[in-house]
């Protein structure tokens, strides 16, 4: 149940796994640089240096690509093109959502997998399973001028693995629309959850992976009436659309 909140406040994802994470793998803060460069012109984008005690952390959880989905599975059958934009279809109408491929290449591949059907998730029975995983999803949570959330099937608050954080220098929450992961509060805790700015919110910079910016903010606005307001049933994220041009 959502609970009224003062001041500005994150996005965040509570998690017994997440702290598992901590607890036994002891993850660290590498501060790798996290601007990423294409090989060459018109190249693929190229994933950040793994952080190894991450990737251990999630081979331990038994994520098959220890949190590293791989871009090109994730675009594996889509046409040639430069640019992948998301459209969610909601309840309220469709948000279109360019994603930042050259930015944040590991939360768009894992993000475009989830979307697909290709990306392996961990399924409330403990089995690893490759379904669209973003169907039917609800809004649970929103902030009054600041955001929407969503992307908690059932009771699981993450998909059996976390993300290597993508922060890079020049990244801003200084408008409505931007698209970024939800993560516990911690590094390297984002994984299926993910937010929509519905206005600037500076207080997040430098928190979250940013992997896209999104129109349709009159639509991401009801739906952040309507969660505020408990509408029963909630707003939903009725699918997620992935196109190449």
């Amino acid at each position: 149940m959502l609970r009224p909140v003062r001041g500005r406040v994150r996005p965040t994802v509570p998690s017994r796994a997440a702290k598992s994470i901590r607890r036994n793998a002891a993850i660290l803060a590498i501060g790798l640089p996290l601007l990423v460069a294409c090989p060459g012109r018109g190249g693929p984008p190229t994933l950040p240096p793994p952080d190894a005690d991450l990737v251990a952390a999630n081979e331990a959880l038994g994520d098959p690509y220890a949190g590293r989905f791989p871009l090109e599975e994730a675009l594996a059958g889509l046409p040639e093109g430069t640019s992948v934009t998301a459209e969610l279809h909601t309840t309220e109408g469709v948000i279109p959502c360019r994603l930042m491929l050259e930015h944040a290449p590991l939360a768009v591949a894992n993000f475009v997998g989830l979307s697909r059907g290709l990306r392996p998730f961990k399924a409330e029975d403990g089995t690893w399973t490759t379904v669209p995983y973003y169907e039917d999803v609800p809004f649970h949570r929103a902030e009054d001028g600041q955001f929407v959330q969503t992307g908690r099937r059932g009771k699981m608050a993450e998909g059996g693995f976390f993300l290597q954080d993508e922060v890079g220098y020049g990244d801003s929450f200084d408008r409505p629309g931007v698209l970024a992961m939800a993560n516990q509060g911690t590094e390297h805790s984002g994984s299926v959850q993910f937010f929509v700015t519905s206005a600037a919110a500076p207080h997040l910079e430098g928190e979250h992976t940013i992997l896209g910016e999104c129109d349709g903010e009159a639509i991401v606005r009801r739906i952040e009436r309507a969660v505020l307001d408990r509408r029963i049933p909630p707003p939903t994220l009725l699918r997620v659309e992935i196109l190449r041009r």
